[in-house]
């Protein structure tokens, strides 16, 4: 028995092209890319809490076991291999909405907007010098839509590898695919997982606290280290929290990206002094006066000549538009932000999941690039932190910001 079939549901709209940039499509090498992550994260403490294990010898045993699993390119020497499965997708004509529609159901929602942003415009606006209006839901990028279904075929050259089967859990728990995946773009479902006989070797849960149970079955026998990693992984520090729920995939984005706007934007004050309101209806919390000070050019960053934003932990790169500040690392092109957000279907209602796996944030030796100046990476975990587990407003309120916030690892 070496075959497994896997059948998915695409929860969120998913952003994901092949070379042809301006057709949404849904590739087996993308979801490969998708099962090595997850097997990557899931699998680093198995290498790093071995005797006399260091960061570097656990590393080369990583990636030889992910070659063999996986495949890996020819090196100089023209060693590669294929891997040890077959990996192929099925599915029906998939409905796509295309650039440059307005989506039908972004437009209703700002805040879930701004976690998709650069692939969708936020706001309605009209370019001055050429009279053109792009309508806040109008897409950037073209997406399947949600709410359809595909189907994972695995082929194995012997018998199947179960932490190959556990990857594949893994992304239909708590993962995605595609353009701004971490925002709870392109999430996926695991439906059904089945042998070759069509026997069920895995459901999908009909309630939230079994999904809660499959979450921790999952991690039941993963090894966590207790030193932070170098690449997204689980260990010590690494949680799995549940948030929030709504009726809607959209409005769980909604009110995560509300909350989310609350905590990190400065928001709008009008020259009479007057605030005005974020998306949630409420004024913003202005915890990074720092960050707002140095977007401004206050002359405050001349006092401070190594300071960069302490927003910069939610991923890099971290740009302002306005004055075209960009914040970025020294060689590196960007740096995938360490908390993850999932939408998960579970019976009749959508639950919201954060992923947080902090790691070694940019090499030892790099440094952070603000507006073209290098100063030493100053990052301060706990700005993530707070964000999930802190109170609403500055100063603190009595409420916290996620109510029924419950942690999910064991």
């Amino acid at each position: 028995m070496n075959k497994i079939t896997a059948t998915f549901r695409i929860v969120t709209p998913m952003f994901i092209s092949g070379a042809d940039q301006s057709r949404a499509e849904l590739r087996a090498p993308s979801i490969k890319g998708a099962l090595r992550f997850w097997w990557r994260a899931l699998n680093w403490g198995r290498y790093r809490n071995q005797p006399g294990s260091d960061d570097a010898s656990a590393l080369r045993k990583l990636h030889k076991e992910e070659a063999r699993l996986f495949g890996a390119t020819a090196d100089e020497a023209g060693r590669g291999g294929q891997g040890c499965f077959l990996l192929r997708v099925f599915h029906d004509p998939l409905k796509r909405t295309n650039k440059p529609d307005v989506h039908p159901e972004f437009k209703n929602y700002t805040a879930a907007r701004y976690l998709g942003y650069g692939l969708m415009v936020a706001f309605r606006s009209t370019n001055r010098h050429t009279g053109e209006t792009k309508e806040a839901g109008q897409l950037e990028r073209s997406c399947l839509n949600e709410d359809q279904k595909f189907t994972v075929e695995l082929i194995f050259r012997k018998a199947v590898e179960p932490a190959v089967k556990e990857s594949l859990i893994a992304w239909g728990l708590l993962g995605g695919l595609g353009s701004r995946s971490r925002h709870g773009m392109g999430n996926v479902a695991l439906l059904t997982l089945e042998d070759e006989k069509g026997s069920k070797l895995w459901t999908a849960p009909d309630s939230i606290d079994e999904y809660e149970s499959k979450i921790r079955e999952l991690f039941s026998g993963i090894s966590f280290p207790s030193c932070e990693p170098p690449f997204s992984a689980f260990w010590e520090e690494s949680r799995v929290d549940r948030l929030l729920s709504a009726n809607s995939p959209y409005k769980v984005l909604d009110d995560f990206g509300s909350k989310m706007l609350d905590y990190r934007s400065w928001g709008r004050t009008l020259e009479d002094g007057t605030r005005l309101p974020l998306p949630s209806g409420r004024l913003s919390e202005e915890r990074f006066k720092d960050d707002h000070d140095w977007f401004k050019e206050s002359g405050w960053a001349s006092s401070n000549p190594n300071f960069h934003p302490l927003r910069a932990v939610f991923g890099l790169p971290h740009n302002y538009h306005k004055n075209h500040h960009h914040v970025t690392s020294e060689h590196y092109e960007r740096r995938s932000s360490p908390l993850l957000f999932h939408v998960h279907p579970v019976g009749d209602e959508f639950v919201g999941i954060s992923i947080y796996l902090p790691a070694r944030f940019l090499p030892s030796d790099e440094k952070i690039k603000a507006d073209g100046k290098l100063v030493p990476a100053n990052i301060d975990w706990s700005v993530i932190t707070d964000f999930i587990d802190g109170k609403v407003g500055n100063p603190a309120t009595p409420d916290d910001r996620f109510p029924h916030k419950k942690a999910l690892l064991p």
